[in-house]
């Protein structure tokens, strides 16, 4: 039973109480749940599950703490849709809860005698009101959208085994926080001390083993820094007063001080990408990488780590470190030897079968350390090396040592040397709302690398039944024969306006749109589900000419890139809202992808990302590569093409890897890492 302690205001559950509320609130949620709450209790059900070793039903709870009031904003507009359907339909919505009830509780012989007394007109009504029999036939993955007995274990698990086998799926969550419940939001935001990273899908991991997951430490600092979220935020709001004000320079110092800080800013942004890359992540980035593309150096990898278990006895090493070994091997030609060190202890040691290591821990005699633990996390590196050598019969340093030279075999070996720039199946990043403005692209290991995001893994099925008839080996194809645009609406940004209509009627001669002037709300609505590529360029992300209907009216299919500051960050309301975004309402309406900015940017670079995004991934008649355009005069709407072809002309129909290679465009880190791509991977055809 629970005590109450007066002194500390606190009640102290006993462990099978708390196990039983928390199953309690998974199984009484109401239909549409607080999206906050929910997720806070499924995040504290999953660190019960993976303390109990039930790793796959705690990635299940993590895959359902995130986005989860996007779900309901999902089911209200597909309530609407067949209600307008359907006119009849609201009134069947209260008449099925009435024959729920019948059905549950069937007349007895007494009752349905006095019935018989009842005049005929009452058969009439019954046979009236089966007309308003409510057709729950939904196709499963809106049955899964919603919050009910669809969302299990098993239907998880399901869904991954029926999402293309070339995805790599990996989700970053955040732990349960209790400050959230009286914090503001910018005072628990940087709360964080780990990171959950859960591996849905992995070139390595077969269905039948997944998913697992890895608690990182996240915050990880040098004495006299900032912590990483702080320095985060602090950054992107300095970045934000210094282009707000740049409308007010207007002499040379001012000029020169602006850029000054543009500078400072975006080293400060480099210093950020490098501490979650070094002293964050480490070697667990590895878990980030896609699917190679050719099997026999994944077999190379499997074959090399495979022979180092056996010639050195790792006979009790589990089925997850085997996997996350693996992993580690194979990135190792893009870490340094120090993540790669320290990635193999935390494996050896972190990850080991946690109910040996509290066995031992009993054993063991240490004031830190308790054997009643949830995660291997709490347990000091000295006890968990004693531990492994009980377990393994040699110490952690031999162990280190042996994976070490596997790793160095990988780095230097000739046989190996294709696995830095081997080519990459995508990766979709699902990320927790906490970690989402993290340019996680942005990471070394990442940067050049085919790779989206998902709200969730009910958005990321969703999306792809609905475009199941076009994905083709992991990729939504389309054609960019019918584009449209929408350039400076609002029309405050002339020198914008002149580069970027400029460069659509050079490069893409085909398309049509507004250059100057705001369409009318149900040409905008007729652009996402008309064209197959729209491309927003303005301030915020547009979604303001939608008219009041807003975008998830529309019946999306346009791959919609939106320019403008902020265009895909998720922006909170005050107390405890859940975050919205355009790419929210987009997917709803069923884009398959949306690309756009995390933070505020500056026209110019934004320009210059864009389009050789564009120049990229659209086929063209025009007649020299863009890259090799003069733009001298670019800002007054004037491009050379006059110029001798320097060379081939650049074309990348991976979506995901156009949108890699298009950072390089901008000189600024800041600008480069703010671009995001949300959605499925997507090919474009060649007309």
């Amino acid at each position: 039973m629970e005590d109450f302690d007066v002194f500390t205001n606190e009640i102290n559950f006993s462990k099978p109480v708390y196990n039983n509320i928390l199953n309690n609130y998974v199984k009484d949620i109401p239909s549409t749940p607080s999206g906050p709450n929910y997720q806070s209790g499924r995040k504290l059900i999953a660190e019960e599950c993976f303390s109990g070793s039930n790793e796959i039903e705690g990635a299940f709870h993590l895959s359902e703490a995130v986005s989860a009031s996007l779900r309901t904003l999902a089911v209200y507009r597909d309530e609407q849709l067949r209600s307008s359907g359907n006119k009849i339909q609201k009134i069947t919505r209260f008449v099925k809860p009435v024959q729920d009830l019948i059905e549950r509780n069937p007349l007895s012989k007494e009752e349905e005698a006095l019935l018989a007394f009842l005049p005929d007109a009452t058969e009439d009504l019954t046979d009236r009101l089966k007309n308003f029999a409510v057709d729950e036939d939904l196709p499963f993955y809106k049955k899964y959208m919603r919050f009910g007995s669809d969302n299990n274990v098993e239907n998880f698990r399901k869904i991954l085994k029926e999402l293309p086998k070339e995805w790599t799926i990996i989700q970053l969550t955040a732990p349960y926080n209790p400050n959230e419940n009286l914090k503001p939001l910018p005072e628990y935001r940087t709360e964080i001390n780990s990171i959950y990273l859960t591996m849905f899908s992995n070139d390595y991991l077969d269905t039948m083993d997944g998913p697992i997951t890895v608690n990182v430490p996240a915050n990880v600092i040098k004495e006299g820094e900032k912590p990483l979220f702080t320095e985060l935020y602090s950054l992107l709001d300095e970045n934000y007063k210094t282009i707000d004000n740049a409308q007010f320079l207007n002499n040379k110092r001012l000029v020169q001080n602006y850029w000054s800080k543009r500078e400072d800013i975006d080293l400060r942004m480099k210093s950020v990408i490098s501490v979650m890359d070094k002293h964050w992540l480490g070697g667990f980035s590895c878990l980030l990488t896609g699917k190679l593309r050719d099997s026999a150096l994944r077999e190379k990898v499997v074959r090399l780590v495979d022979s180092a278990v056996s010639d050195w006895g790792f006979i009790k090493l589990t089925k997850k470190q085997k996997i996350l070994l693996y992993n580690l091997i194979e990135s190792c030609p893009s870490l340094s030897s120090q993540q790669i060190k320290s990635c193999i202890r935390r494996i050896l040691t972190d990850q080991g079968n946690i109910e040996e290591i509290r066995r031992i821990l009993k054993t063991i005699n240490c004031d830190s350390c308790d054997s009643d633990l949830k995660l291997t996390t709490e347990v000091c590196f000295k006890c968990l090396s004693k531990c492994f050598e009980q377990v393994h019969n040699f110490s952690v340093v031999d162990g280190i040592r042996a994976f070490s030279q596997v790793a160095n075999q990988v780095k230097d070996g000739d046989e190996f040397s294709g696995l830095r720039k081997a080519k990459r199946y995508p990766v979709i990043l699902i990320v927790d709302e906490m970690l989402d403005t993290f340019p996680w692209e942005s990471l070394p290991i990442l940067n050049h690398q085919p790779v989206c995001r998902m709200e969730n893994i009910h958005f990321l099925y969703a999306l792809y039944k609905i475009h199941e008839k076009d994905i083709v080996d992991g990729y939504f194809t389309t054609k960019a024969d019918v584009g449209r645009y929408i350039i400076n609406p609002e029309k405050n940004l002339e020198r914008m306006e002149l580069r970027m209509s400029s460069f659509v009627r050079y490069w893409c001669g085909g398309w049509s749109g507004y250059i100057g002037e705001p369409p009318p709300p149900d040409r905008f609505l007729s652009y996402l589900a008309d064209a197959d590529v729209f491309l927003y360029c303005g301030h915020g992300d547009g979604c303001q000419f939608a008219g009041g209907g807003g975008v998830a009216a529309a019946r999306g299919r346009a791959l919609a890139l939106l320019s403008g500051c902020g265009s895909v960050r998720l922006a909170r309301a005050p107390g405890r809202a859940p975050p919205s975004a355009a790419h929210h309402h987009l997917h709803v309406a069923g884009c398959p992808m949306v690309i756009g900015m995390l933070w505020e940017v500056t026209d110019l670079e934004v320009d210059k990302v864009v389009s050789a995004l564009v120049s990229l991934c659209v086929p063209s008649e025009a007649p020299a590569d863009w890259a090799s355009v003069g733009k001298a005069r670019w800002s007054q709407g004037v491009i050379d093409t006059n110029v001798e072809q320097s060379r081939r002309v650049s074309v990348e129909r991976d979506l995901l890897r156009a949108v890699a290679k298009s950072r390089a465009a901008t000189a600024f880190a800041l600008i480069a890492s703010s671009v995001v791509a949300r959605g499925l991977p997507v090919a474009v055809l060649d007309t």
